[in-house]
């Protein structure tokens, strides 16, 4: 009878968390919508706003819930890819890595705020970025 007990209220608990985590997602996901809408893109693209575009296509592409929409990271590490020099590389860690991790990259034209390449993909396949850049 006992452990029927703590089965209630697992059962009422776990759904409150997982409503509790979708709600800071939303309101994540709202806020960077909002500030979007702050984006100048006649002037150049700065980190801070490329950052943004880059929360933007995460929001738009469905995957908040996979990604971290909060940890915005930039890449440093692309000299070695075509045209680098011309983008912001902005990227996502998973939320919960699995055994190949993932990112989330977003590139950026630094100039016009076009974005060349948004997608996730295996950190260890860096051809698919590369592909992407000489198109």
């Amino acid at each position: 009878m006992r452990l029927s007990g703590l089965l209630k209220k697992f059962c009422v608990l776990v759904p409150l968390f997982l409503i509790g985590c979708v709600s800071a997602m939303m309101a994540q996901s709202q806020s960077v919508l909002e500030r979007y809408k702050t984006v100048v893109f006649e002037d150049g693209i700065s980190l801070e706003e490329a950052k943004l575009i880059a929360q933007r296509e995460l929001i738009r592409e469905g995957e908040v819930a996979v990604y971290d929409l909060a940890d915005p990271q930039v890449d440093a590490q692309v000299a070695d890819l075509p045209r680098s020099q011309d983008h912001w590389f902005v990227f996502f860690d998973e939320r919960e890595t699995g055994s190949i991790k993932y990112i989330f990259m977003v590139v950026i034209h630094q100039r016009t705020g076009d974005v060349k390449f948004s997608q996730g993909y295996a950190e260890d396949k860096r051809w698919i970025l590369e592909a992407a850049l000489l198109r």
